[in-house]
């Protein structure tokens, strides 16, 4: 016979002894004197059932499924407590812990004197043992805990949190900025490298003097060349002074003075020269005297670790470099390389396609980009090394990489047009720092690679032609950005302490001295001018110089200007320094740049020519080159 299974909706009650009731509708038992007693064991209901009837046995009801094989016996007005066994395949049911959680139950009716029906299942307290409970019904005295989150006012709130809101003792503004306050300091920022002194009361503001309401012996400050070699001298509190009513006048921006009630005065700011001439200028300054842009100052040492890196362009494929020197002078157009390193380089460094490939350099930093023009292997017993050479990549404008070309100007143009006209679709571009000027139809004319006709246009007002550091990029500059007897007005481009100077070496450089100069062009559109030296007598004159691109005043000018500047006694100046990089100090100097040392017999200034720099780690050395003239 099959096992009937019994499945319960509800958790049995806990107890003893455990009862199953069947057929209980919660009314009056239809069979009030007769009652059946199981006891089970689960799994497997297995039922033997013992039945004690006082009166007559009355069943009723069908069970689906249900099949019974029972024993009774009658035994009349005997009372006995009934035994029952039972087998079922449900596992044996287990009597319940105290405390058992269970996360759903079936809802029962709620007794009299409740009034709440039901409420979310809200986290307690850390107060009560368990983080969650179930939802229960609450009675009428039951307070809840949690309820809709309400903004909670007055001093009996026990809410933990609130909305946040900035609350500051005794605060009687509405809103200010919030600010950092530094016990006995307003600054907010100040130079890492300057002087720090105790007392300071004031706001972060912009370095200038202060002209009024303070009346002191200490002005505002000022560069200090003689005897200090920083831009900077160390801050001082000022003494005591006094107030002054009312902020002095400011100084008048005009160039001439005007007596009240008199004739006006004309300033001269220079001595006048034994010529009829009158140059007037305005020798008043104009705003603040600027710096220069590069400053190494004085210190009793100077430290600096040196990298070198090399790598192969556009990959970045590291490159084995020992004995590295990079130089550059206005005699050339480009940067060159010249270094050594392991055979490998050999292959490493070998052309592709054709074409020399790419090599980026950099020493502390500073870039530079170069085509490897040649490698060439050397054996010295077990020794093998590779020499490299390479120049910047703008000399593939020239021979044997491009061939030969013819320009013939049709039409008006300058000379900035005709040089970009030369380099179009070579993928160089093209920095022009020299003014320009118009050369007409006919006047250019010339055969070669575009290099030599950028180099042929910059010859022709004898202007320099340079390479960029790392873009693919000529440079047309001036050969002379400031003309020598300017120099001491100028502002230099570096400034240094001779203290910085490892070795030097000064040769002197006897030329003929000119105050005067004839310029002529050709004979389409050509023009004459005759260029002069300002407050000189225009007696020397230098032999006249021809060339058919100087079909401007312009043009005329500038040739006629750099080749006076030229002239003259000049000294060579060969200086053996380190590279510095870091805060003001200029690392690897350009030609080009006008450098002010000052020295121990004085100050003075020079044109860097060259620069050439060795790295033979870990030491690197630069050595400079400067055009000095003659006292």
């Amino acid at each position: 016979m099959a096992s009937i299974d019994l499945v319960f909706k509800k958790p049995f009650k806990t107890g003893n002894p455990v009862e199953l009731v069947f057929g209980d509708d919660g009314g009056a038992p239809s069979i009030p004197d007769a009652q059946i007693t199981l006891a089970a064991r689960m799994p497997g209901l297995r039922v033997r059932a013992a039945v004690h009837v006082r009166k007559d046995l009355v069943a009723a009801g069908r069970m689906p499924g249900v099949r019974c094989r029972a024993v009774v016996r009658y035994n009349t007005d005997t009372p006995r407590p009934v035994v029952a066994e039972a087998v079922s395949v449900a596992q044996q049911a287990q009597a319940m812990a105290a405390g058992w959680t269970s996360g759903w139950q079936e809802t029962d009716a709620l007794p009299a004197g409740w009034t709440s029906a039901a409420q979310e299942a809200m986290p307690l307290r850390a107060q009560f043992g368990i983080a969650w409970q179930d939802g229960q019904r609450l009675g009428v005295a039951a307070l809840g805990r949690f309820k809709q989150a309400q903004a909670l006012p007055g001093a009996a709130t026990l809410a933990r949190w609130q909305e946040s809101q900035s609350v500051r003792l005794g605060l009687q503004a509405k809103a200010e900025d919030a600010a950092p306050v530094r016990s006995g300091w307003l600054v907010r920022f100040e130079e890492s490298l300057r002087d720090r002194r105790l007392l300071l009361q004031t706001s972060a503001q912009d370095a200038v003097g202060l002209q009024h309401l303070v009346t002191a012996g200490v002005g505002p400050a000022v560069p200090l060349y003689t005897g200090y070699l920083a831009r900077y001298q160390q801050a001082i509190k000022p003494p005591a002074g006094k107030s002054v009513p009312k902020p002095p006048e400011p100084e008048k921006t005009g160039c001439y003075e005007q007596l009240v009630g008199g004739p006006i005065q004309l300033l001269f700011c220079r001595p006048w020269a034994p010529s009829t001439d009158l140059l007037f200028m305005c020798c008043k300054p104009v705003g603040p005297e600027p710096l220069p842009q590069f400053v190494i100052p004085l210190l009793p040492v100077y430290m600096q670790v040196h990298h070198l890196t090399a790598h192969l362009l556009p990959r970045l494929e590291p490159v084995v470099l020992t004995d590295v020197t990079i130089s550059a002078d206005d005699d050339s157009y480009c940067w060159s390389l010249s270094a050594s390193g392991p055979e490998h380089l050999l292959d490493q460094l070998a052309p592709v396609g054709g074409l020399p490939q790419r090599l980026q350099v950099g020493i502390d930093g500073m870039q530079f980009v170069f085509a490897v023009t040649s490698t060439a292997r050397s054996r010295s017993f077990d020794r093998r090394r590779v020499a490299v050479q390479g120049i910047s990549v703008t000399a593939m404008l020239g021979a044997p990489y491009l061939p030969q070309q013819s320009w013939l100007s049709t039409s008006v143009a300058t000379a900035q047009q005709l040089v970009v006209a030369a380099l179009e679709f070579s993928g160089v571009d093209l920095d022009w720092q020299i003014p320009d000027w118009q050369v007409p139809a006919g006047a250019w004319s010339f055969q070669g690679t575009p290099l030599q006709a950028v180099l042929r246009m910059a010859e022709s007002v004898n202007a320099v032609v340079r390479s960029h550091r790392t873009a693919v990029q000529l440079i047309v500059a001036p050969r002379y950005p400031v003309l020598p007897w300017e120099w001491g007005a100028a502002v230099p481009d570096v400034q240094m302490p001779a203290a910085i100077i490892v070795t030097d070496e000064l040769r002197p450089d006897p030329r003929a001295e000119y105050n005067a100069v004839y310029v002529a062009g050709g004979s389409v559109g050509g023009v004459l001018g005759h260029v002069v030296r300002s407050l000189s007598a225009r007696d020397k004159l230098a032999p006249q110089i021809q060339d058919d691109l100087i079909t401007h005043a312009d043009a005329a000018r500038m040739r006629g200007s750099w080749e006076l500047a030229a002239s003259g006694n000049k000294l060579q100046h060969s200086i053996s320094m380190p590279v510095l990089t870091g805060g003001s100090n200029p690392g690897i100097l350009n030609p080009g740049q006008l450098l002010e040392v000052a020295d121990t017999d004085g100050t003075w200034r020079g044109l860097v020519r060259g620069v050439s720099v060795s790295a033979s780690m870990p030491r690197v050395r630069q050595q400079v080159t400067v055009e000095r003239v003659a006292a």
